[in-house]
């Protein structure tokens, strides 16, 4: 089985759950507008800006604002999907978006890998591999989504100055690197200074610095709260393992409910 079919396969798993918690109660409606044929990135990135009424500022609660609308965020454990980091797919209209900690460990990368994968679900959901021309066009949604090009000529610097650009990095909950980037989309700066402010970046940067787990609006929490409102109407983890076939265990893992109990080690 291909690192893509593992991903569809865990996407599916986590589909079958979520229609499992809708015969109980009701999610979320999907919020996503329909694209006109070839659409552009940025023009997509406007459009859903507009479609949830985010205004041009910052995007703050990424995660949490897209499980509002309808879009069903997962963090699965690394050897799960192997090398696929991300992953979105449709199934029966409901997005689904699978990450890993390679992509969650750091709340900057996972942002813009969660930004990534709805422009993905936006632009290319009736494609099947995603080659890198495709790849591209979903970073340039996320740069054009999570920075709007409008709002970041007016904040962006003149001039290359790292401190300034993590201080505006924090702002809008993007990395420097990002930051890097969209200063050469603008004509602030050139492909050559970016590449030295990157090498001077990779002295420096310490990925686990920002963890997603301390921006409780970057946590997936959808599948958890969906679970405990069914459990008050009968949808407890036992009923959801029946209707799904499978172990109450098995369930609490894709609800992310993580195993307190402790572990036995025989020395």
């Amino acid at each position: 089985m291909s690192d893509r079919q593992k991903a569809l396969s865990t996407a599916t798993m986590v589909w079958e759950l979520t229609f499992a918690l809708e015969t109980f109660i009701k999610l979320p409606e999907v919020e996503l507008p329909a694209l006109e044929p070839g659409t552009t990135p940025p023009k997509a990135a406007a459009l859903l800006r507009r479609c949830w009424d985010l205004g041009e500022g910052p995007l703050r609660h990424l995660v949490a604002t897209a499980e509002s609308r309808g879009v069903v965020v997962v963090v699965r454990p690394l050897g799960e999907i192997d090398s696929v980091d991300a992953f979105s797919v449709v199934i029966l209209d409901r997005p689904i978006i699978v990450t890993t900690p390679r992509r969650s460990e750091n709340v900057f990368r996972h942002r813009f890998s969660i930004a990534h994968e709805i422009g993905h679900l936006l632009l290319h959901r009736d494609l099947g591999e995603h080659g890198v021309a495709v790849e591209r066009e979903a970073d340039e949604f996320a740069a054009a989504f999570l920075t709007p090009a409008t709002a970041m000529d007016a904040a962006l610097p003149q001039r290359l100055d790292l401190a300034a650009l993590d201080r505006l990095g924090r702002t809008w909950g993007v990395s420097p690197h990002s930051l890097i980037r969209r200063m050469v989309e603008r004509g602030r700066t050139t492909e050559s200074s970016a590449r030295r402010a990157y090498q001077r970046l990779a002295m420096v940067d310490d990925p686990l610095a920002d963890p997603t787990s301390a921006y409780s609006g970057e946590v997936p929490t959808l599948l958890r709260k969906a679970a405990e409102l069914a459990a008050d109407h009968g949808g407890g983890v036992p009923a959801l393992a029946e209707v799904l076939k499978i172990s109450s265990g098995q369930v609490r893992d894709l609800l992310g409910d993580a195993d307190q109990r402790p572990v036995l080690r025989l020395v």
